[in-house]
């Protein structure tokens, strides 16, 4: 995890945590405001809805608790307790849904009718407007950070505090319509505690998904993929797998590697990771797995002599072999006898030769040991191209030399993909 990633989370843990904790303190007045302006005009609803945001207080409590121990990591939780956000979060919908079904409770119940003047009705009611717009605003603010940080704990708590203000909502228009004789606030409610029963249980059904382990979105897993996609030598993405806990997400990714060095290819991997890690700073694990590309058919190059033996001098070879050979099936596709056109050459003459088999695709060369560490040599591991090392120069019979080569790397390939 590089430094980006870790600056992330404190800054991630600072913005949710002050937001959380003004949540609470917002519950608590309104609590309080409620409650002195129900007792002030007589408006028993509008207690009992205080009551309801004293039950608000504690949730918000709870979510916070969650969202502080859910950073802890030990020898039990080595991945955190990051789900505690989706428990708490599971935990703040079915309070959405409850309060949802205690407006809907509350239209069938009878009501006194207000004894007071019509001035401070409309006082309470311009009271409680202002608080329903603010409320609203800071609602909104708090489920853009919630999203931008991927906190499913913020989320819902801004969801809550929307289904609260619906039932803000529902008395001030009693209140206004009781002023003007009417009573249409059912048919009002009604439909807010259908908008309040979709908010709670889309969110109730996204954070059970997380508990369940649910594969990350698709736009993320293929934000992913064009970010591996550039390395160089990734032949193939075999698999993306990732789970949300909490607001992080940890992924499990394999691919396929054109590479032969055990050391490079690890070497890639972990740049891969430091490169999602970058990219994807709500990324709190990342393993990649890699594995060879599984050829079927390679080139393989055979320096040679003016007598046709396997040259010992790679680059003074008076030609080169090269053979479309299929591995599977142990059988030569093509054959072509290509000159050394860089005999004449007095510097470098061995890595010119090497880069040309390298334009050429040669993937296997058939060598003697005397190739070891010269300029031919680093070119061709640079490449990751495979040697099959000899010490008969003398080819009796290159069907049988084929099929030793093919023996050897098919085997591998095969042993390596079960």
């Amino acid at each position: 995890m590089n430094q980006a990633n870790v600056d992330y989370k404190k800054e991630s843990k600072k913005v949710i945590n002050k937001l959380l904790i003004a949540s609470t303190f917002i519950n608590l007045a309104l609590t309080i405001i409620k409650y002195v302006l129900g007792k002030w005009i007589g408006n028993v609803a509008l207690q009992a809805d205080a009551l309801h945001s004293s039950l608000d207080v504690l949730s918000s409590v709870i979510v916070f608790s969650a969202m502080f121990f859910s950073y802890i990591k030990s020898e039990k939780f080595p991945f955190g307790l990051y789900k505690l956000e989706n428990i708490a979060s599971s935990f703040v919908s079915l309070l959405i849904i409850l309060t949802a079904f205690e407006i809907g409770y509350s239209l069938f119940e009878k009501r006194e009718p207000v004894h007071t003047s019509v001035l401070n009705q409309i006082i309470v009611a311009i009271v409680l407007f202002f608080i329903v717009i603010l409320m609203y605003l800071y609602s909104k603010y708090e489920k853009k950070i919630g999203t931008q940080y991927s906190s499913s704990g913020l989320v819902s708590d801004a969801e809550h505090i929307k289904s609260d203000l619906f039932s803000i909502f529902i008395i001030i228009c009693s209140i206004i319509f009781s002023i003007f004789g009417l009573n249409i606030d059912k048919y009002v409610a009604i439909v807010i505690v259908v908008m309040i029963l979709h908010s709670g249980f889309e969110l109730l059904k996204n954070s059970t998904l997380a508990l369940l382990d649910i594969n990350v979105d698709k736009k993320t897993i293929e934000a992913i993929k064009q970010e591996i996609s550039q390395f160089e030598h990734v032949n193939e993405i075999t698999s993306i797998k990732g789970r949300k806990s909490g607001r992080f997400m940890l992924l499990e990714i394999i691919v396929k590697l054109d590479i032969a060095s055990f050391e490079e290819a690890h070497k890639l991997s972990s740049q891969i990771e430091q490169r999602i890690y970058e990219k994807f700073p709500n990324v709190d694990n990342v393993i990649v797995h890699y594995e060879p590309i599984e050829k079927k058919i390679v080139k393989i190059c055979i320096p040679q002599t003016k007598n046709e033996q396997i040259s010992e001098d790679f680059s003074n070879s008076k030609s080169f072999l090269i053979i479309d050979y299929d591995l599977s099936r142990k059988k030569i596709l093509n054959k072509q006898q290509k000159p050394n056109d860089f005999l004449e050459l007095k510097e470098k003459k061995g890595i010119q030769i090497a880069l040309y088999l390298v334009k050429e695709g040669v993937d296997i060369i058939v060598t003697t040991k005397h190739i070891e560490n010269t300029g031919p040599y680093f070119v061709f591991k640079t490449h990751n191209k495979k040697f099959y090392v000899v010490e008969n120069v003398q080819i009796d019979n290159l069907e049988e030399l084929l099929k030793s080569i093919s023996n050897k790397i098919y085997v591998k390939q095969t042993g390596e993909e079960t």
